[in-house]
């Protein structure tokens, strides 16, 4: 039977986003995948089929990298791989790809002078440059580095309340895209209302303790007492069990909230700052994204914010938690009053993957992030549409032809070319 490796070098997050792609190759034969050292356990746990293998990659110099990974090459050298699937635009893995054939490694490969990226690579770092207009998920990103991936229904579990109360994911790796702790309580206290007083539990690294004990100092007895702590005091397998059957998760763009949708957990999830639901929004049916969506989103986390973090009030709106109640009780939206700069928004699945419909709020883009997806189908054999601008439409017939030619540069479109 054929073997394939995969090359996932990213956070805990990513390693959950990869599963399409995973997933796929395991029906294509015996599945490699290959993680940084701590994601290990995590990764057997998740794809208890796949051979893990663990990779020493961060903070070293590539040449050390190189070195502590020697014993793993070697056994790579023995494998015969049919295909490398390298996830990462990284030096460091990049590097590891070089002991095999270049025509076998898909997505990121060595090239003279740097990494070579594969057309359909290329495609979503071009999306990169407008992200406010990107329609792709980062799961299928991924999955279309094979030619015909897993059905987008076959990924994550349609979402369902299990009747084990309701998690809360205290921050993202990111501060900037984490709620600050007032205004998580004041959500809590309207879940737990609308909810009728479900139990509570807490989620987060060593990192948050101080967080969560200053969030229960914020709370009201009642909600303390149906509250556990489970800061810093879990493992990989202990965390799974902790979130599998919640009735939801209340949570920041972040590695927990990818794992609870990966269980079929509903989630009520807060975007901001460079968290952007229609990359790394939750995958699958029936999760809801609050999205912040100022002018200057999503920004960068790598560059010192201009507006002092602006895309936070429309959170602190007292309007957000009677929308928030009005969700929760499944009541119509459409008379609901949401503050100016946010959009809710639900999950869903098409043809291509992962979709974002809107519930609320306005979303200038819409049309040309419609037009973007159509392209995309069209580029992946998903779809006859010439994604031609349709005049009734709306919007600027101009324009749109401008997205198109700026999209579209590449003779990778059409000529018949390994796009993958």
């Amino acid at each position: 039977m054929a073997s394939f490796l995969i090359l996932q070098a990213a956070r805990f997050g990513d390693l959950v986003q990869s599963k399409r792609l995973i997933r796929t190759i395991e029906r294509l034969g015996n599945a490699h995948l290959a993680v940084e050292n701590g994601l290990v356990s995590l990764a057997r746990l998740l794809y208890p089929t796949v051979t893990v293998h663990g990779l020493s990659l961060h903070g070293q110099p590539e040449y050390a990298a190189l070195q502590q990974n020697r014993g793993v090459l070697a056994k790579w050298r023995g494998l015969g791989f049919q295909a490398v699937y390298n996830c990462n635009f990284s030096g460091i893995t990049s590097a590891l790809c070089r002991i095999f054939d270049p025509d076998i490694v898909y997505g990121y490969r060595p090239a003279p002078g740097g990494i070579l990226r594969s057309p359909w690579a290329r495609a979503a770092f071009r999306l990169s440059e407008r992200r406010y207009l990107s329609p792709l998920n980062l799961t299928d990103f991924w999955a279309y580095f094979v030619g015909n991936p897993l059905n987008p229904d076959m990924v994550n579990p349609q979402a369902a309340p299990g009747g084990q109360g309701v998690g809360v994911a205290l921050a993202g790796r990111d501060a900037r895209r984490s709620l600050p702790v007032p205004l998580l309580s004041n959500i809590i206290r309207a879940v737990f209302s609308a909810l009728e007083g479900p139990r509570i539990r807490l989620f987060g690294s060593k990192t948050e303790q101080p967080a969560a004990r200053k969030l229960l100092r914020l709370l009201p007895s009642n909600i303390v007492e149906h509250t556990d702590d489970l800061t810093g005091k879990t493992d990989w397998r202990s965390l799974i069990q902790s979130i599998m059957g919640l009735d939801m998760m209340i949570t920041p763009d972040t590695g927990i909230m990818h794992l609870a949708a990966h269980l079929g957990v509903p989630m009520q999830a807060f975007f901001l700052s460079s968290a952007w639901c229609h990359e790394t929004g939750p995958y699958g049916e029936g999760h809801c994204v609050w999205q912040a969506s100022r002018d200057c989103a999503p920004c960068l986390e790598s560059r010192p914010c201009p507006d002092r973090m602006a895309c936070i009030t429309p959170f602190q709106n007292s309007s957000l938690l009677r929308v928030l109640n009005a969700v929760l009780r499944k009541k119509n939206l459409a008379d609901a009053t949401l503050p100016d700069g946010l959009q809710i928004w639900q999950s869903g699945l098409d043809a291509l993957g992962g979709t974002m419909k809107l519930l609320a709020g306005r979303d200038e883009h819409a049309i040309q992030r419609a037009l973007l997806r159509e392209q995309l189908k069209k580029i992946l054999r998903l779809s006859e549409n010439n994604a031609v601008f349709n005049p009734s439409a709306g919007g600027d017939a101009a324009a749109m032809t401008e997205l198109l030619y700026w999209f579209c540069t590449d003779s990778d479109w059409i000529l018949p070319v390994r796009y993958c």
